[in-house]
């Protein structure tokens, strides 16, 4: 089973601008029946008018019923919004359009909850009806599907890393590339974030809005998107990987650069890196080895 449903375009560029967090709220003015999905099928988001295509999904967690102002304390920014009272707003600006009665102050709303939420670049959507999944304009709620997620095929999924990674050719002048022009990128990160448990590989941290893949070896093309040359890091300390001012041994031990003396990071020089519970997804040693001789300083 998955389902596609109608999605507000402002809910989904808050959200796809980020942080994301872990679990967000796919919220409903009114409260909807959403019996039929059941944990871990697939919701996928069908922008408005004008675009009309699939421009990412959620892994369906539960539903439950909520006032805005709960859900806001809930969830915060992963209802798609940036206040409780924009939440509230929305909510009585939809129930204002579709009744002819006053809309509360502090509306009652449906939380569809999603977990690992991947939200697509431009380049990347995808219109249902040209995977064989007819979506008419009349739909207004959830549409149901029970044969083959053809979404899912054609969206493909990162690189699963059955090939050790080996390093990507190009390492020298390169094109800036940003990531917009990096497809996949969404979907690569909830892969990266799962292997390391959604926790920073150096302090453990579980915040998910402050985690990111960070490249060992910098990126350089779609090659570069490979498990073993991934870390989960937490957003300061991933820049600070970048910057080369700190990097990992052999050992799976973090090395503080000398120029971060005095500044508490250097603290963290030794401490051993969480790994992956599969072999498969441990950083490569060669991707390590190049970080601490080519951008380590």
């Amino acid at each position: 089973m998955f389902a596609i449903a109608p999605t507000d375009l402002e809910w989904f560029d808050r959200l796809r601008a980020g942080p994301v967090p872990e679990l967000i709220n796919f919220w409903t003015p009114t409260p909807w029946n959403v019996r039929r999905l059941t944990t871990n099928d697939r919701l996928y988001f069908l922008l408005k008018h004008p675009i009309r295509k699939v421009g990412g999904y959620g892994i369906f967690d539960r539903y439950i019923e909520l006032s805005a102002a709960d859900a806001w304390e809930e969830f915060g920014i992963g209802n798609g919004v940036d206040s409780r009272e924009s939440l509230a707003g929305k909510v009585r600006n939809f129930a204002a359009k579709r009744s002819l009665t006053a809309p509360a102050p502090n509306p009652q709303i449906g939380c569809i909850l999603l977990r690992e939420p991947v939200f697509l670049n431009d380049g990347e959507f995808i219109s249902p009806d040209d995977v064989g999944h007819s979506f008419p304009k009349e739909v207004v709620k959830l549409k149901y599907f029970t044969d083959a997620d053809r979404l899912a095929t054609t969206l493909g999924s990162p690189l699963a890393g059955s090939m050790p990674f080996t390093l990507v050719a190009g390492s020298g002048v390169r094109k800036r590339i940003t990531r917009k022009d990096r497809k996949g990128q969404a979907e690569f990160r909830q892969m990266v974030l799962r292997n390391y448990a959604h926790r920073c590989c150096v302090t453990g941290s579980g915040v998910v809005e402050l985690l990111e893949a960070a490249h060992i070896q910098p990126y350089i093309d779609k090659r570069s998107d490979h498990p073993q040359n991934e870390l989960c890091m937490r957003v300061d300390l991933h820049r600070l990987f970048d910057s080369g001012l700190i990097t990992i041994d052999a050992s799976f031990q973090l090395r503080a650069s000398p120029k971060l003396a005095g500044t508490g990071y250097d603290k963290l020089s030794g401490q051993p890196v969480k790994l992956p519970t599969s072999s498969t997804a441990h950083p490569s040693i060669q991707a390590l080895d190049y970080h601490r001789h080519q951008v380590f300083r």
